[in-house]
């Protein structure tokens, strides 16, 4: 049995994320991303703007769905795959080799459960492997004029690349390296094109810019408090290094870590555009927990190298380490969303998708018995659930209002209107007393089967007017 080509990879994955994306609930980031694409903007606090684009575009064809939220996302994952054979093509002119990588990326835990999700891993990874695979294709040119259109092409996706998320400066840290401490980079330096990609990665980077300018700064001071020093706790580390070998799969990373020495001289561009984000990760690690997800956007560079090396080796060894990656991520789906039951106990991702259904019907149940004209709530990932499976009814976030910067003020209309308060267990006094009258509560629980999820307390609320009350007045649109 011989490597699957290209195609067939792209299309047994690509059908089965779309799936995925449609039968699978969304998960409260999820939600909570959908709630920004209702107002796209150049900005947000948590992150850069492009997942909401991604989400408006989905949802503008596809209609108010999972579906609609995540499928720009499916797209450009598998697009991804296509960009990691490229590279991996240029450098080796091995078919073989290219169909390796391709087949390496999706069998990798992370890429299996991300290739579905609508976050901002999505158009992070994307941007990140445009960019090398432009680098690449420029490095490999035979004509100037063609690898300069490459290098123009690299600049606007790198800025693209942070308008999808912080961590993508770390790629033009690397690049920047790359120009000024190696051979072939300062010859590259030399050319004009490589300023002007230059000037239009900031071009693109512009808007986020004026817009934290705008706002106090709010979304840097938010990504890169995380920089601040903590207490050192090196034991991080080893979880660190763990979660990355267990999510590219054991073997893949092994087949990696032979690989990284087996990349060509001229290519080894994908080297230096990897270290800063791994080594920066590694720094982390020694005061606190690196997650799962940050590393995406380097897989597709860790596909290439892994390759590298499989393609001297039989098939039988692709096929073990595709089969150990993807035997791992169908058993962590398997228990992770199996319906109606929680395996994995607690506030996870897999949670937050189970017992929505039954959840609305309990709260649009309180709201007709109450006479609630709009919902307030108390955690950003619960006003973006219920704003998303009740799209009639206006939902509010009374806590953190530097998240809702792009909705501004309540409006009007509601002020003095009769609310519903839902809270992650029961309200704070602070809470209830943003508001002039408050009901008696009622208590409301998120199951999968007979297990409790998560508990909320329903509250009738009105006339927010109380101290320390989100701004409150906007006319009704």
């Amino acid at each position: 049995m011989r490597v699957p080509p290209l195609w067939l990879t792209v299309l047994v994955f690509l059908g089965l994320h779309l799936i995925l994306a449609g039968v699978v609930p969304l998960v409260e980031d999820e939600a909570y991303y959908t709630l920004w694409a209702t107002i796209p903007s150049f900005g947000y606090y948590d992150h850069p703007p492009m997942i909401a684009w991604w989400i408006w575009l989905g949802k503008a064809v596809f209609g108010h769905t999972a579906f609609g939220v995540r499928v720009v996302s499916v797209l450009g994952f598998a697009a991804t795959t296509v960009m990691a054979w490229r590279m991996t093509w240029l450098i080796t002119q091995d078919r073989r080799a290219a169909d390796i990588a391709a087949l390496f990326l999706n069998a990798t835990v992370m890429m299996l459960a991300l290739g579905f999700t609508a976050t901002p891993d999505a158009p992070s990874t994307f941007f990140w492997a445009l960019t090398e695979w432009a680098i690449i294709e420029a490095i490999y040119a035979e004509r100037a004029p063609l690898s300069g259109r490459w290098w123009l092409l690299a600049g606007v996706t790198a800025g693209l690349g942070v308008q999808s998320k912080f961590t993508n400066l770390f790629l033009g840290v690397g690049l920047v390296l790359w120009l000024i401490g190696s051979t072939q980079g300062r010859a590259e330096l030399r050319r004009p094109v490589v300023w002007a990609a230059a000037g239009l990665a900031l071009l693109m980077i512009a808007p986020l810019g004026l817009w934290n300018y705008a706002h106090g700064w709010v979304g840097l001071g938010r990504q890169f408090g995380r920089v601040e020093a903590q207490v050192f706790a090196p034991g991080y580390i080893a979880d660190y290094v763990l979660t990355c070998i267990a999510l590219v799969t054991p073997v893949i990373f092994w087949a990696l870590a032979r690989g990284v020495s087996r990349i060509p001289r001229k290519a080894d561009v994908l080297i230096w555009l990897t270290a800063p984000l791994v080594l920066y990760m590694f720094y982390h690690a020694t005061h606190d927990q690196v997650q799962a997800n940050w590393l995406v956007p380097l897989y597709p560079a860790f596909a290439v190298a892994a390759a590298l090396f499989a393609k001297g080796l039989r098939d039988r060894f692709t096929f073990l380490a595709s089969a150990t990656g993807l035997a791992i991520g169908a058993l962590a789906f398997a228990l992770a969303f199996f319906p109606g039951t929680a395996v994995f106990p607690g506030h996870n991702p897999p949670n937050e998708t189970k017992g929505w259904t039954p959840m609305i019907g309990q709260v649009r149940a309180l709201k007709a018995k109450t006479g609630a004209a709009w919902i307030a709530t108390d955690a950003y990932g619960l006003t973006g659930s219920l704003t998303f499976y009740l799209p009639d009814v206006p939902v509010w976030a009374m806590t953190q209002e530097q998240r809702y910067i792009f909705r501004g003020p309540i409006p009007a209309a509601l002020c003095n209107a009769p609310g519903l308060l839902v809270t992650t267990g029961d309200p704070s006094a602070q809470t209830l007393g943003m508001f002039t009258a408050h009901g008696a509560p009622e208590g409301l629980v998120r199951r999968a089967g007979t297990i409790a999820l998560d508990r909320y307390v329903a509250t009738p609320v009105q006339g927010l007017h109380g101290p320390g009350a989100p701004a409150c007045g906007a006319p009704t649109p």
